[in-house]
């Protein structure tokens, strides 16, 4: 690959995050379900539910699949089946419509997931210039919530106008993403890729994660602790504001400005302790998020509300720190596998950690569900510490 092509390749990604990340619909997606599905907080529940399943299901096989179908092909085909999701949604009548367009938007971000920065590890590393990849992931995430906060403000807007404008403007904007997709250079891989079977390609990925690689495993472990919680947050404030008698027309705002916060976060994160790496980072993370649950739940005030959108600088400053920890651990013969195996424990992490909140949340409250997450994440975060510590005594004997 040349240096014009890297460039290219750099540039092409940009625009294709930028493109697949203005989520018009975010803000206004439980108001879309109750107007125009008839359906309620609690069938949205299900459906996210159902999503995160489809992403466990889907997400080391799609890194299987970029890894050995080349990370431009997966690239396009990931946008095109994100496309053809939100057509389901926009077509969607009721509850199993939904439950089936959430399954397929499912699906697209799962084939997405992995390949997008294996792509950016892979072209780097063909110009020698990996050493780039912390600072250049974190701009990439920036853009992601740059775009998403952006999209989060037009789309209540759009949603005055129109109840399915916000889903047309996906469609469109994602299908321009696919058309992006395709002028992409395939970068080289530097290790020959075995013949074998995909479920024993995959098996074997798992069993690398799991047993042959402790570091690797070890830091998955954090990532689930970690990135589960800020995604709860995130849901959280929209229950959390509800409790404060906050109006839902302010919901897009407040989501934007999360999403702000995590560009910002994502754009000088490199920047900001740049000799905390890996596990180390996610430790000092989760202590942060433990932090933000307690002031959250304790307070009730709208100083909780801005406690609980600082998930989003624990997801900007976090998730660039543990996949380069991980590119620095994998070649790149399955580096978007493996990217897409902690992916995939961090998606069946959230589902009984979500539901524990929701069971809470409807009995007692958001507060003390707040509150109980704090406790069990302390709870987590400390098992991961013994764990951890078992691995680095292990390995010393060996």
């Amino acid at each position: 690959m040349t240096q014009c092509d890297c460039q290219k390749n750099l540039t092409l990604l940009n625009i294709y995050t930028i493109l697949l990340n203005s989520v018009f619909i975010l803000p206004i997606i439980l108001p879309f379900y109750r107007d125009e599905l008839g359906l309620t907080f609690h069938d949205f529940l299900i459906g996210e539910s159902l999503f995160a399943v489809v992403i466990i299901l889907c997400d080391v096989p799609a890194g299987y699949l970029a890894d050995r179908w080349g990370r431009k092909k997966t690239l396009v085909l990931g946008a095109a089946a994100l496309a053809g999701a939100y057509c389901l949604l926009a077509l969607a009548v009721g509850f199993w419509t939904a439950l089936l367009a959430q399954a397929a938007i499912g699906v697209g971000i799962a084939i997405v997931s992995g390949a997008n920065t294996a792509l950016l590890y892979d072209t780097l590393l063909s110009q020698g210039r990996e050493s780039e990849y912390r600072r250049r992931e974190g701009f990439r995430f920036a853009l992601q919530l740059y775009s998403c906060s952006l999209a989060c403000v037009v789309g209540g807007y759009l949603y005055t106008l129109n109840h399915h404008l916000p889903v047309i403007m996906e469609i469109f904007l994602i299908s321009a993403g696919c058309v992006t997709a395709m002028f992409f250079i395939e970068p080289p891989r530097h290790k020959h890729i075995s013949e074998h079977h995909p479920l024993r390609d995959i098996r074997d990925t798992l069993v690398y994660v799991l047993h042959g690689h402790k570091e690797i495993a070890g830091i998955v472990l954090l990532m689930v602790i970690v990135f589960s919680t800020t995604k709860i947050c995130m849901w959280g404030i929209q229950a959390y504001a509800e409790a404060l008698h906050i109006p839902e027309i302010y919901n897009g705002w407040m989501i934007a400005l999360v999403m702000l916060c995590g560009g910002i976060s994502g754009h000088v994160g490199h920047k900001i302790l740049p000799r905390l790496r890996g596990q180390q980072a996610l430790q000092g993370l989760i202590l942060m998020l433990v932090t933000i649950l307690f002031v959250a739940g304790f307070s009730m005030s709208y100083i909780g509300i801005v406690c609980l959108g600082l998930e989003a600088f624990v997801y900007g400053f976090g998730m660039p720190r543990a996949q380069e920890a991980i590119n620095n651990l994998v070649d790149s013969s399955r580096r978007a596998t493996v990217l897409s195996t902690a992916n995939l424990a961090t998606s069946l992490g959230f589902i009984p950690l979500s539901q524990l909140v929701g069971i809470v949340t409807d009995r007692a409250g958001i507060s003390t569900a707040l509150i109980t997450y704090g406790v069990v994440l302390v709870i987590l975060a400390g098992i991961a510490k013994v764990i951890s510590r078992k691995r680095v005594l292990l390995a010393q004997k060996n």
